[in-house]
């Protein structure tokens, strides 16, 4: 069961920073020669050397080690008709279902879209800015333990809202990846460039290509510890989202909390295995009433084992005396949701500098961001939250300034430009300005 840890106990604190640090990815794990993650780096430059090598049959390989022994080169590409079969099979809930999501994801992310600013004008020199699509991206829809329409929505209609126009979609060969709901998304978004690959081979072929399939721009999407460092791996021969870890959640509440609700967003959570949860209350009461309603909750759920092994390892509740030193380890925690469920939300929201969604009050669960609310889903991790954003259309456009000079304006600048270029020996640099002023 989940652990209750007091702040204001030395012993219980410590172990309080302990669950952070685990958290917290640590760069150091990257330079070490032994450990499970350097063993997992190794396995994951093999396969992307084979690939390198190989391509097509590489993919076929590693397909056949992992999730399909009797997989053939001709199942690769998902066709057209394949997805459209598989939407006719859904049910009408399902489908409804599909496109409710599809349409609220793609308003909230055009409402975001942004819109090159107006110039500033100086005289003689205009400076702007344009906001430009990425020509092609890759997405990595996960299949290995569930089948995730959703994150095929969540990365697919953000990319088609920003106008690239090539999108490429991979997910595991086997019956998750390739199940009906996950193949009528593909359909109902109008994605064309579907390959049945996942795993460090998908990330390899995606940044470095092979026979069936060309390199893209930027890689986006979430993936076990393999996925990540192959993402890692290929990070400047194409652009990455970041090194996503499990999914958690971080609950703030106080003594007028529903302690059902609170208790289901933990379940909710903790059933990604892995996945992490905590809450971080003022309230011993109600730390209790939370503990009671797992109890009483878990038993129905599908998952009970592997939440139970979440909420054990990954998860605790920690009792604070101050909503002010709570915000503090919620800060310091930079989670991947925050839920706020107190009496005083806006003033808490205001306090908050690090999360990669928050959901405001009692009837705002993680679950409707997860499917239907409109922000992506794919969001940063392992406390990344302090300097990295989620996917959202923004991830698929890139900046370019724009500066335009008319002959005054760069006599008015020449002076200093020549000064500046010979104080740093850059004597060619100068002439380029003193010549036009001649």
């Amino acid at each position: 069961m989940i652990p209750i840890l007091h702040l204001n106990q030395p012993n219980e604190l410590d172990q309080a920073q302990r669950l952070l640090d685990e958290l917290r990815l640590d760069p150091r794990q990257a330079l070490l020669e032994s450990g499970p993650r350097a063993e997992q780096a190794k396995v994951v430059r093999q396969i992307m050397l084979e690939v390198a090598r190989q391509g097509d049959a590489a993919l076929v390989e590693v397909c056949r080690k992992f999730d399909d022994p009797e997989f053939t080169l001709s199942r690769l590409r998902v066709l057209p008709q394949e997805m459209a079969a598989a939407a006719g099979r859904l049910s009408h809930a399902e489908l409804a279902a599909l496109r409710r999501s599809i349409a609220q994801v793609r308003e909230y992310q055009s409402h975001m879209l942004p819109r090159d600013p107006a110039p500033v004008i100086r005289q003689g020199l205009e400076l702007g800015m344009r906001f430009l699509p990425l020509d092609s991206v890759g997405l990595l829809v996960p299949g290995g333990k569930a089948a995730y329409p959703s994150s095929v929505i969540m990365l697919a209609v953000p990319a088609q809202v920003a106008g690239v126009k090539r999108i490429v979609v991979v997910s595991p060969p086997g019956r998750f990846g390739s199940s009906d709901i996950v193949l009528a998304a593909y359909h109902e978004l109008g994605l064309t460039e579907v390959y049945r690959v996942g795993g460090a081979a998908a990330v390899a072929a995606l940044a470095l290509g092979t026979q069936s399939i060309k390199p893209v721009d930027k890689l986006l999407g979430p993936g076990n510890a393999y996925v990540q460092l192959a993402k890692q791996m290929m990070a400047g021969c194409v652009g990455i989202d970041g090194f996503l870890g499990p999914s958690e959640v971080l609950t703030i509440a106080d003594d007028s909390a529903r302690a059902d609700f609170v208790a289901a967003d933990l379940l909710a959570q903790a059933e990604h295995d892995p996945g992490s949860c905590f809450l971080l209350t003022d309230s011993e009461s109600l730390a209790g009433r939370v503990v009671a309603e797992i109890q009483k909750q878990m038993p129905a759920l599908k998952r009970a084992a592997a939440i139970e092994r979440a909420l054990q390892n990954h998860s605790a509740i920690f009792v604070g005396t101050s909503m002010d030193e709570l915000i503090d380890w919620a800060n310091r925690f930079a989670p991947e949701h925050i839920s706020l469920q107190t009496r005083d939300n806006a003033s808490i929201l205001g306090k908050l500098r690090h999360a990669g969604a928050i959901y405001v009050g009692p009837w705002s669960p993680v679950a409707a961001g997860d499917y239907v609310a409109g922000p992506s889903h794919c969001l940063p991790t392992n406390t990344t939250a302090r300097f990295a954003s989620g996917v959202s259309v923004y991830e698929f456009l890139k900046r370019s300034s724009v500066v335009c000079y008319q002959q005054s304006g760069l006599a008015a600048d020449a002076g200093a430009i020549v000064t500046l270029a010979n104080a740093e020996h850059l004597d060619a640099h100068a002439a380029s300005v003193s010549l036009r002023m001649k």
